[in-house]
């Protein structure tokens, strides 16, 4: 007696959020890049993206839904070894290259069914297979069984029908905004030199992913490799002229294939809005990073990473967790370096924000904010933190803040020396930083004199419109 599979129950316990839609998609287009990757190298392989509208004669709707996709390879097909991975829950088959053995279960949480007809050849015979059949959650193996035909070229064609709400509506519709999803989820794909012609057909036209991804992705490519604890990860950056792409972006990759995505804003704030190149080209720029940690570290869906750390626990345990685990590389170890690597790749264009920025600043604080002035001589420690489309409230956010944190740091420097004074061994070093801190210290009443003087000013101001 075999080991039985519930089919409904495994596609009712398969988590999908609604907003990676096009997941079941990719899961189908990376089959084919794998079973090309199987294939005869002496052809010129490729991969057919169709995609089908809602109202399919109204050519040139771009707001009509999709209903079907339709993916056609070159790849070995559906020969008796894919054919029992692609019967087997949980296969292995493909382990070594991510398989999870799961994405032919996610077609159907978003698709009523799936259409697969491919021909492919066996290692013991000199005609070609063919095998035909459709999964849902009736599928039975056994009325899948290969014909033998006179003639054919191997290759899949495997078709999604039956798009499913809520995937449906959270499905980008316009080709631009479906192109940069299939590009940046399989961008480390195309960068390959072996990667296959990609097309999508849709509304009546062929477009080229491969064209895309070298005009507006890979040709101003760069890399940067980093290390954590002996772990090796390299991020990949890219400067994105597309019209359509308007948020800097990290995104952690598993198994060449894009999993998490992050803006960059809210951890970079010079990168609120686009970059400008010295000939007024706009671009927004796309760091991907990547790792065997990564590729180990995704869930069996690819929605996220199960990374331990210090991030996802309760304040309280975070000094004890830090203790026990300091051999796990945690996310926000790799997004700090990530971060770092990025501030260096786009030094220039940062430094040049940060100019325009000091600037305008300068001229709030001697117009309208006098009380900030003693914290301008320390405006490179806190620039980066300001962001370039700062509005007057922004910034008076952001320099009381500033001013505040240092009121908060003389006070505990106060403390220590005091509770330190009677423990002195080396006065000449004392004095010194006796003085700094002194110095320090009336700046800051300075700054309380100035916000007084402007608070009495606004006062006055007040009282004689109102006599």
């Amino acid at each position: 007696m075999r080991l039985k599979t519930n089919l409904r129950g495994q596609v009712r316990q398969t988590p999908l959020p609604k907003w990676k839609a096009l997941l079941p998609l990719f899961e189908a287009i990376m089959n084919s890049f794998q079973a090309i990757q199987d294939a005869d190298k002496s052809r010129h392989h490729s991969i057919i993206i169709k995609c089908e509208r809602e109202n399919s004669l109204a050519l040139g709707d771009v707001d009509a839904p999709f209903i079907k996709f339709t993916v056609v390879d070159t790849g070995v097909g559906f020969d008796d070894d894919n054919f029992d991975s692609f019967n087997t829950a949980f296969s292995e088959y493909k382990y070594d290259r991510g398989g999870k053995g799961l994405g032919r279960i996610m077609w159907l949480v978003a698709f009523e069914k799936a259409e697969i007809d491919s021909i492919f050849y066996e290692r013991d015979t000199a005609h070609p297979w063919r095998r035909q059949f459709v999964f849902d959650t009736n599928y039975d193996p056994d009325h899948a069984p290969p014909v033998a035909i006179a003639t054919g070229t191997a290759g899949t064609t495997l078709t999604l029908s039956g798009f499913l709400s809520p995937y449906k509506e959270e499905c980008p519709r316009a080709f631009d905004a479906l192109a940069q999803r299939i590009i940046e989820h399989f961008i480390l794909i195309l960068l390959r030199p072996d990667c296959p012609r990609i097309e999508v057909h849709l509304d009546g036209q062929k477009h080229s992913i491969n064209d895309i991804f070298r005009k507006n992705y890979q040709a101003n490519a760069s890399e940067h490799s980093f290390t954590i604890r002996e772990t090796r990860f390299t991020l990949h950056g890219f400067k994105i002229t597309s019209p359509r792409a308007n948020k800097h972006r990290l995104i952690y990759a598993a198994n060449s294939r894009g999993v998490l995505t992050e803006n960059l804003d809210e951890f970079i704030p010079n990168l609120s809005s686009k970059l400008s190149e010295s000939d007024g080209t706009q671009f927004v720029y796309l760091a991907i990073v990547q790792s065997a940690h990564l590729d180990q570290k995704v869930n069996n869906f690819r929605t996220d990473f199960d990374i331990a750390g210090v991030e996802s626990v309760d304040a309280e345990q975070r000094g004890q967790l830090s203790l026990i685990t300091s051999d796990i590389v945690s996310k926000h170890e790799i997004r700090t370096q990530c971060i770092a690597a990025i501030n260096a790749a786009l030094t220039d264009y940062i430094l040049s924000l940060n100019a325009a920025k000091v600037e305008k600043i300068f001229k709030y604080v001697k117009d309208e904010a006098p009380q900030y002035k003693p914290l301008m001589r320390y405006k490179d420690q806190f620039i980066d933190n300001i962001a370039p489309n700062a509005t007057k409230l922004d910034m008076e956010m952001a320099l009381h803040k500033e001013l505040h944190q240092r009121e908060v740091d003389i006070k505990r420097e106060s403390n220590r020396m005091i509770s330190g004074a009677e423990k002195i061994e080396d006065y000449e070093a004392y004095r010194t930083r006796l003085s700094e801190f002194m110095e320090r210290y009336a700046e800051l009443g300075t700054a309380a004199l100035a916000h007084h003087v402007m608070h009495r000013k606004i006062i006055i101001e007040f009282l004689e419109k109102n006599r």
